[in-house]
Parts: C-alpha cells; structure tokens; sequence
C-alpha cells in the first residue's frame, strides 16, 4: 500500500495511544490499573520509536536515503529492478538483478516480453561466465 500509509499509521499510533490510555483511566474507576507503570511503558516505547528511526535514517545509505519514501507501483518498482538495479540478493549488476526480477514476481509481472526475449538470448553466455 506504500510508504505513506505505513507513515501514517505510526504517526496515528503514536499520537493515539496516550490518548487510549487516557480515556482507559479514566474509565477504570480506580479498579487497580497500575497507572505508573503503563505511563513508563509507553514512555520507553516512545523513546525506542524515535532511537530507532533515527538510527535507521543514520545507517541508511546516504545517496539511497531519498528513495526511502518514495512510492513506486509494481510496474515502476519491475521496471527500475529491471533497467537500474545493481545489487540483489542473488549477487551484483544487472544479469543478478534481471534474474531476481524473473525468480521473484509471476511471469504477468514481468517487464515486456522482448525485453525478457533480448536478454535471455544471452543466456549461454552467463552460463559459461556464471557471475560470482
């Protein structure tokens, strides 16, 4: 569903659940909520969310670090996978790239058929050379 929905709805949870636990307070009627202790929680839990996407945002690298909130469809994403990508789990450039494509998405989702066509007319040759 994209990026801003996940966005949204860490920002809706965590604006939310102070509030949720407000109205629980103030509906329990003094029946023995340990009010101190839920307070702490959710105040680590706050702090931990914010470490963690700040450490996130810090490791990430640099030069990928604006693509990290870009929506892309399925069609976009096959694409760039396809004509850009360097680096996959089946190894590095594009030959490693092109075959996750083919290995990871159903055959309807694969770029246009003279492109797969174009490119596996080579595939003698990345037998014989198969790229480490």
């Amino acid at each position: 569903l994209g990026p801003s929905l996940y966005c949204a709805s860490v920002c809706y949870q965590t604006i939310a659940s102070p509030l949720m636990l407000l109205v629980a307070f103030s509906m329990e009627g003094g029946s023995g909520l340990p009010q101190a202790e839920l307070w702490a929680l959710l105040a680590v839990a706050t702090v931990m969310l914010i470490v963690g996407a700040s450490l996130m945002g810090c490791y990430m690298v640099p030069e990928y670090r604006k693509t990290f909130y870009q929506h892309k469809s399925l069609k976009t994403l096959i694409k760039w996978a396809w004509e850009e990508r360097k680096v996959c789990t089946l190894g590095d450039g594009t030959d490693a790239s092109r075959a996750d494509v083919l290995e990871s998405f159903a055959c309807w989702a694969w770029p246009p058929s003279d492109q797969v066509r174009t490119w596996l007319e080579g595939w003698e040759r990345w037998e014989r050379e198969q790229p480490a």
